[in-house]
């Protein structure tokens, strides 16, 4: 009788042994997948970066999904929450009447890079945009020297901005 007990007890554990290693790998192999080679992919959240001029820009993606050709497509690249005091301030640092350089690096085919000149202002909502518009300024957008193609976001592998 004891032998009867002891073998459902060992099945018992056995059985829970069992569970708690499957339940354990599942949610190891839930945790390993990898996106992109395990390079990190911002779909319009937004990176933040330092320039010569200011501590911290903001530059984020606009997407929209293309029916025609079946994918989303990046249609507009922006940058943000520059400091646009003139560099002679009171605190020694802004990046006003300075020239803001974007390059857009595809992971195949020939980079596509855009300009503006920076005005010089306290306000701090402006937006650069590179999108479909390009030299115009409409409320706080600041457009662009030259217009944007809409690309596959599977295409996009960096984006470079100076200020100098």
């Amino acid at each position: 009788m004891q032998s009867e007990k002891s073998k459902r007890r060992s099945r018992l554990y056995v059985l829970l042994s069992l569970t708690a290693v499957l339940g354990i790998g599942g949610v190891v192999a839930a945790t390993s997948i990898t996106i992109n080679s395990g390079s990190p992919l911002s779909l319009g959240a937004g990176y933040s970066t330092a320039t010569s001029c200011d501590e911290a820009v903001t530059v984020s993606a606009g997407q929209g999904y293309d029916v025609t050709d079946n994918v989303y497509k990046v249609n507009s690249l922006e940058v943000s929450a520059i400091n646009l005091w003139l560099a002679t301030n009171s605190t020694g640092n802004g990046c006003g009447l300075k020239t803001l350089q974007m390059s857009v690096i595809y992971t195949s085919g020939s980079p596509t890079s855009t300009s503006w000149v920076l005005p010089s202002s306290s306000l701090t909502d402006s937006i650069f945009r590179f999108g479909s518009a390009a030299n115009t300024v409409t409320g706080v957008y600041y457009n662009a020297s030259a217009a944007l193609t809409s690309f596959s976001i599977s295409l996009l592998s960096t984006i470079a901005i100076s200020i100098s």
